[in-house]
């Protein structure tokens, strides 16, 4: 028995196809469907049943689903202790952020890259809130405090955000300037799939039932579109301010600032190269907070 073969038994039990198990893992098809009949001709049984929603496991497969979720954790651990072994600050971090803080992390990277030539940083721009246990990211940055639990948590600062719009389009319709902006102006949004974000919720109460003009899935295409005088945006106010295309309507928010926390695993925070990012992350946000509070 293998554990790639295991590895490839616990994607496909979580995620209930091989069409969804392929794509987590970075694998064809094809290869999937492979180490799943070798761990099954070692076994002498079956461990998923086909049906027309996926793959279903059979009476022996949740039998081996929690040793392997084992293994898979011990694995797990043994990764993250891996980075402890050396001593320097060499080697590669992984970063996860959400829109905003990924993008005012990236344009401060070349000094880091700089001062750093042995240190390699992946800055992974998400939505979804990554697995520290499981090594899906080695720092986190997540805005709201976590509920508590074993991750180490240090506050990192507050984000603020305003509306913004081209100046073009502000000095055509006088009403950006007042309240009259939320039924007489166009605005850009994100799309339907992420109406739960905070942003989009205050800024659908207010709109009541005027509908964005453009919506968007990520953030980066919302500021195209909202200094190509598509309509006018909430935006953070260090992305907004710095911007000469455009004007600032509001103060900033208040229901919308919102605080940011760096975790880390446990097993990771005295790692020198995590050590030194973390640092270096705590810096950025020190050195940027007049931008970052939209003074």
């Amino acid at each position: 028995m293998h554990w790639d073969d295991l590895r490839v038994f616990l994607a496909v039990a979580q995620a209930g196809s091989l069409r969804r198990a392929a794509r987590a893992l970075g694998f064809g098809q094809p290869t999937v469907i492979r180490h799943l009949r070798q761990l099954e001709q070692s076994l002498g049984t079956r461990l998923f049943e086909r049906t027309p929603d996926g793959h279903r496991l059979t009476k022996w497969g949740q039998h081996l689903l929690p040793m392997a979720q084992s293994m898979a954790d011990a694995a797990a651990a043994i990764d993250r202790r891996r980075m402890a072994f050396g001593d320097d600050a060499g080697g590669v971090v992984r970063v996860a952020a959400g829109e905003w803080v990924a993008r005012f992390l990236a344009p401060h990277l070349a000094d880091l890259a700089g001062a750093h030539r042995d240190l390699t940083v992946e800055l992974d721009e998400t939505h979804m809130e990554p697995d520290l246990d499981r090594r899906e990211a080695d720092l986190f940055i997540r805005h709201g405090l976590p509920a508590r639990g074993h991750l180490v948590r240090v506050g990192l600062g507050t984000i603020a955000a305003a509306i913004y719009g081209a100046t073009r389009l502000v000095e055509a319709q006088p009403a950006t300037r007042t309240d009259a902006r939320w039924r007489a102006c166009p605005w850009v949004a994100y799309d339907a799939p992420h109406e739960y974000f905070r942003t989009m919720a205050w800024l659908m109460e207010h709109l009541g039932d005027q509908q964005p003009r453009v919506r968007a899935s990520r953030f980066s295409l919302q500021v195209e579109a909202i200094r190509a005088g598509a309509g006018l945006g909430v935006l953070p106010c260090f992305v907004g301010d710095a911007d000469p295309a455009l004007v600032r309507l509001t103060a900033p928010i208040a229901e919308l600032s919102a605080d940011y926390w760096l975790l880390v695993h446990p097993d990771l925070k005295s790692v020198p190269r995590v050590r030194l990012l973390s640092a270096w992350i705590r810096g950025a946000f020190k050195e940027g907070k007049p931008a970052l509070q939209g003074r």
